[in-house]
């Protein structure tokens, strides 16, 4: 069957496992970069929160031969691990002093996401954007976020300025930075969560770390919005090589909601800043 045709199997599946009291329905959302994914959304009645469980990874097994009714058992046991047990005080999310410490930040690509930053603050760097949002809660399955948009500010009453100077604090502390060395003279950066992680080359203590395992000059290259990838400028490494390297890790390994740019990005000491490698 094809995709339209496995999405709404799923869902009579699931229905006929799901709780009586649990509503489902097709949901189709647009993500990073301007990519749509359709998930089962699941809406119990005592909650105003409703998590999605997206369904392209789950299609790709049943053309790998799993059938419907085990895809959709693994569906519902999800379901059962992250179904929230309480309501949202969907109040707070108004009360600015209650959200405050969970302001953060993460990069997105600029020129993928045009339509999203007419809409939501954003701060440039590089060819990319620094976007804030909400953090609510992680799990093993991923996490619970809300974007910050223009409409927040107002209602809050309160400066895109304040909101940078918020999530530039709690960033690092919510997701402390982790460089960890993958070959010699390379190394890979993201948070502890390993998620969202590319955001750490703009913390305070990024580059402190990386000239701790680096002495001069080193190149960035964004290989998703989750890492980066650090190597010393002295290998003598064109950028035009280092860009055709992220453009094949681009088109061959990772998920177009997770391409981050197709060029890389160099920290000049003398400088003391990282700007695009020329």
């Amino acid at each position: 069957m094809n995709y339209t045709e496995f999405m709404n199997a799923m869902l009579c599946e699931i229905r006929g496992q799901v709780d009586a009291q649990v509503r489902t329905e097709l949901y189709t959302v647009t993500k990073n970069n301007g990519t749509r994914r359709t998930g089962i959304l699941f809406k119990q009645e005592d909650s105003n929160l409703a998590p999605t469980i997206y369904l392209e990874e789950f299609y790709q097994k049943y053309l790998k031969g799993q059938q419907v009714p085990d895809l959709a058992d693994s569906i519902c046991s999800i379901y059962q691990e992250i179904r929230v047990k309480k309501t949202c005080d969907c109040q707070n999310l108004f009360d600015f002093n209650h959200v405050k410490e969970h302001i953060v930040y993460k990069l997105i690509r600029r020129d993928a996401n045009e339509e999203l930053l007419k809409k939501i603050p954003y701060e440039p760097f590089l060819d990319l954007a620094v976007v804030y949002y909400i953090q609510i809660d992680n799990t093993r399955f991923g996490s619970a976020a809300i974007q910050i948009r223009n409409e927040h500010l107002r209602y809050w009453r309160v400066e895109k300025e304040e909101i940078r100077r918020l999530a530039e604090k709690n960033t690092p502390r919510i997701y402390p930075v982790q460089i960890r060395q993958i070959v010699r003279f390379m190394y890979v950066a993201t948070n502890e969560q390993c998620s969202l992680g590319a955001a750490v080359m703009r913390y305070p203590d990024f580059r402190e770390k990386v000239r701790g395992m680096i002495r001069g000059d080193f190149y960035i290259l964004p290989s998703s919005i989750h890492e980066v990838i650090i190597l010393p400028k002295s290998k003598g490494i064109a950028k035009e090589e280092l860009d055709a390297m992220i453009q094949d890790i681009n088109h061959t390994q990772v998920d177009t909601e997770e391409v981050l740019s197709d060029h890389a990005y160099l920290y000049e000491r003398g400088l003391g800043k990282i700007q695009m490698a020329f």
